[in-house]
């Protein structure tokens, strides 16, 4: 599967007609939050759930932690999490005093070895103003390359995985179980699709 883009024309800091160019912007079609990485973690390693979900709530204490000691935190593969801070503007240093000065962010700088790994990332076009859409080809792809990394996709993630509606999403998860490519299960009071077990 690859990543969205959409092209975004800089702003023109001098408010004349001339414009300005167009860059690259990373659009994300889903925010991934901590349940889904425990999930996605779960299946690559022999810790639960619960387990994962533990120890990324105790990294989160110890960066807290490490910061607030005046400590940066360097995560090898990962990058170095440091702060900034922010201050009315003064010219002098006897102008200020440390009780002046706030926390403002909390600053990332990613490590040489996660660049590499993401420097042959396959990118494309967002079909966000597309009226087209994808595919059903495509959606089916995205479908199952979503699938290989989690249990089940329900039908509010497929419309945002496939940038489509209600109707469309219906129509193609049907046309999938039809195919005997996804099955229908009810948990709750929503229905989950997920890859036959003889397959999985």
């Amino acid at each position: 599967m690859s990543a969205e883009y959409k092209l975004v024309r800089r702003p023109n800091p001098y408010k004349t007609a001339v414009k300005q160019p167009l860059y690259p912007c990373f659009v994300p079609w889903r925010t991934v939050r901590l349940d889904d990485l425990a999930r996605m973690a779960q299946g690559r390693s022999s810790f639960s759930s619960a387990d994962i979900k533990g120890m990324l709530q105790l990294l989160q204490d110890l960066i807290v932690d490490a910061l607030e000691y005046g400590q940066c935190i360097e995560l090898e593969g990962i990058g170095t999490f440091g702060l900034s801070l922010k201050s009315r503007p003064v010219m002098e240093e006897k102008e200020i005093r440390a009780e002046s000065i706030r926390f403002q962010d909390v600053t990332f700088r990613s490590s040489k070895e996660l660049r590499d790994r993401l420097c042959t990332i396959q990118l494309e076009r967002s079909p966000e103003k597309d009226p087209v859409g994808f595919t059903p080809e495509m959606c089916e792809q995205r479908t199952m390359e979503y699938l290989k990394t989690h249990p089940y996709i329900t039908g509010k993630v497929y419309r945002g995985l496939c940038r489509c509606g209600k109707t469309k999403a219906a129509t193609d998860l049907k046309r999938m179980m039809q195919a005997g490519k996804l099955v229908r299960i009810f948990v709750g009071n929503a229905y989950l699709f997920r890859v036959p077990v003889d397959e999985a």
